[in-house]
C-alpha cells in the first residue's frame, strides 16, 4: 500500500513537540515524502469544558487553531501548493464521558483524534496504583468502547498502547486481549465510523517477539488483522513532534506493516 496521508502531525504549538516542529517544516517533510493530504492535530482542552490539567490549559482552541495564521505565511503556502491540509486537533480522554472538547469546539476542527491511552499522564488519565497488566488491560478496553459511545471522535489514535510503564508492556497487554475482545471494540468502532490509527509505535521494531527484516511486533499485526477482519477504516498517524520521524522514514515503515496486516481501507477526508 501507497501512504499518502497524514493526520496525526504536532506542530511546536503542542506543548511537547519540539521547537523545530514549525508547520513549514512539517510540511516539507511531509511533502518531501510523499504525503498529500496533511493534517495538523495539537494537543487541546477546550475551556468550556471544565477538567483541564496545568499542561492542559494554555493548549486551548484558540491556542490550536492558531496554527491557520502560520498556515497562511508564503512559505506555507507554497509548500502546501498541490496538497490537502487539514486543522484537526488532539484532545484528552479521562473515561466516562469526560472528554476534553465541547461538540461546538469540535465542529471548528476538520477532524477530531482521542487517544484511549494517554496513561503517563498518572493520577489524571489513569489511576497510578494501577501497574499489572490485567488491571490496564481491564481499563484500556473500557476506555476505548467508552470513546466509541461518545461519537465524537474522527480517529481513535495510538489504540491499545499502554504508555508510561516498561517498553515491554505495551506487547504484554496486548497478549492479555483476546481476538473476540478485539472484536467486539473493533465492531463498536465501525459502527460508530471511527477510524482505527496506523501509529508511528505500531510499525516499531520488536526487538523480542519480532521476526523478518521490520520485526513488526505479533501482537500489533494481530490487533490490527482483527480490526480489518472487523470491517475498520484506518487513519494514517505518524504522530510526529518533529520534522526528524518523517524525514527517517515512518510512513515507508506505515506501509509495510499495513501490507503485513492485509490493510488497504485509509480514511479519506
Amino acid at each position: 500500500m501507497h501512504i499518502t496521508s497524514d493526520i496525526h502531525l504536532h506542530s511546536n504549538l503542542s506543548a511537547c513537540a519540539k521547537p523545530e516542529s514549525t508547520p513549514a517544516a512539517l510540511l516539507k517533510a511531509c511533502r518531501d515524502q510523499g504525503i498529500r493530504t496533511i493534517g495538523f492535530s495539537d494537543h487541546l482542552w477546550d475551556k468550556a469544558v471544565p477538567g483541564a490539567s496545568k499542561w492542559y490549559q494554555p493548549q486551548d482552541v484558540d491556542h490550536v487553531l492558531s496554527i491557520k495564521k502560520a498556515l497562511a505565511s508564503d512559505e506555507c503556502q507554497e509548500l502546501s501548493r498541490g496538497l490537502k491540509i487539514l486543522v484537526g486537533c488532539e484532545t484528552e480522554f479521562l473515561g466516562g464521558k469526560q472528554v476534553g472538547i465541547s461538540r461546538d469546539a469540535a465542529s471548528l476542527f476538520d477532524f477530531v483524534l482521542i487517544p484511549p491511552d494517554h496513561f503517563h499522564m498518572k493520577n489524571y488519565v489513569f489511576p497510578a496504583d494501577v501497574t499489572d497488566p490485567d488491571g490496564i488491560k481491564t481499563i484500556m478496553i473500557r476506555r476505548f468502547m467508552e470513546i466509541m459511545a461518545l461519537d465524537l471522535a474522527t480517529a481513535v489514535v495510538h489504540p491499545f498502547h499502554a504508555m508510561g510503564f516498561t517498553p515491554e508492556m505495551p506487547y504484554t497487554v496486548q497478549s492479555r486481549i483476546s481476538d473476540n475482545e478485539y472484536c467486539e471494540c473493533f465492531i463498536a468502532a465501525k459502527q460508530a465510523r471511527c477510524a482505527i490509527e496506523l501509529n508511528g509505535c505500531a510499525a516499531r521494531r520488536d526487538e523480542t517477539h519480532g521476526s523478518g527484516d521490520d520485526q513488526f511486533s505479533p501482537e500489533y499485526i494481530r490487533m490490527m488483522t482483527i480490526a480489518r477482519e472487523c470491517g475498520c477504516t484506518f487513519s494514517i498517524g505518524s504522530d510526529a513532534h518533529s520534522p526528524e520521524s518523517i524525514i527517517g522514514g515512518v510512513h515507508k515503515r506505515l506501509e509495510r506493516f499495513a501490507d503485513a496486516c492485509g490493510i488497504t481501507d485509509i480514511l479519506q477526508l
